[in-house]
């Protein structure tokens, strides 16, 4: 069956058959102005008449179909007819034309308005203002806080910085006299090692223990000297007694504590210990911080 409609934007009058509206879901272009539309929502209720048809079938015998399917126009008789005007649609805009080139069957989907595809939230931000004088300011305060970050480092490693580089020591103490710290010597204990340790009677003097031992320091930076732990047990191997030794206990008086163990070197330690040696049978030493 043959049918009449009207494109919305130049109203020229078409016909089309039920076949036309089912291959692209009623979607037809213009011949005279490649409008895009629906057929179907602009239909016309004028029949058409057999002269009209007549022609429509020469024409159809004559003119070329391309893949979205050229609809003919109608004669002058079904033109000048008395048939309502359907009211134009809004063209749509070129940007968002649907390309019915291909041959497909799927409804492309409602068309998203421009004024909704346009909206940015970049536009709505305002423009950062920047002048010299805030550009200075943020240059500065980032030097000053790169500063404070290398002022920190200095101050939490001084000990190690002052052992590695002995050249710098001399400022780290002028620097700590104003902060009311010290530069103190490195405290590393995987750098010690006790050996040789004995405990023997004094010959001279009744009830005291001589206890002997050598300190040596592997490392390649002077340590501060340890303190040295000198547990004594029984024959059950429990404690008797358990005596903390300073350095200044145990070192000649010669030795200059403050200055610690030099590196690669070793140091002999002795002290003398009052205990009743027959509940003494053994000991265990060793050393800490």
């Amino acid at each position: 069956m043959s049918l009449i409609t009207a494109c919305p934007a130049c109203q020229t009058q078409f016909e089309v058959t039920d076949e036309q509206l089912q291959a692209y879901a009623g979607k037809v272009r213009c011949g005279e102005c490649d409008h895009v539309f629906d057929a179907r929502s602009h239909l016309l209720d004028a029949p058409v008449s057999a002269s009209t048809e007549a022609t429509l079938a020469e024409a159809n015998t004559t003119e070329a179909t391309s893949d979205a399917a050229v609809y003919f126009k109608v004669s002058a008789e079904a033109a000048n007819a008395d048939v309502p005007t359907a009211v134009p649609d809004l063209p749509l805009p070129d940007t968002v034309s649907p390309d019915f080139s291909a041959d497909t069957d799927t409804d492309p989907g409602p068309l998203i308005p421009a004024f909704l595809r346009d909206v940015s939230l970049a536009d709505e931000r305002p423009a950062v203002i920047e002048t010299p004088a805030s550009q200075r300011l943020f240059i500065g305060l980032s030097g000053l806080l790169a500063l404070l970050i290398v002022w920190q480092w200095i101050y939490f490693t001084r000990t190690s910085l002052a052992a590695n580089y002995p050249p710098a020591k001399p400022l780290l103490q002028a620097m700590c006299q104003s902060l009311h710290c010290e530069v103190s010597l490195p405290r590393d204990l995987a750098q010690l090692t006790i050996d040789d340790a004995d405990i023997q009677e004094h010959k001279e003097r009744q009830g005291v223990l001589i206890f002997s031992s050598v300190l040596m320091n592997h490392g390649t930076a002077a340590q501060a000297y340890p303190k040295v732990e000198l547990t004594l047990t029984n024959m059950a191997d429990e404690p008797v007694l358990r005596k903390i030794l300073e350095p200044a206990a145990y070192l000649p008086a010669s030795v200059k504590v403050a200055e610690g163990l030099p590196p690669q070197q070793e140091q002999a330690v002795k002290a003398l210990l009052g205990v009743d040696e027959k509940l003494v049978t053994g000991f265990r030493v060793a050393i800490a911080y």
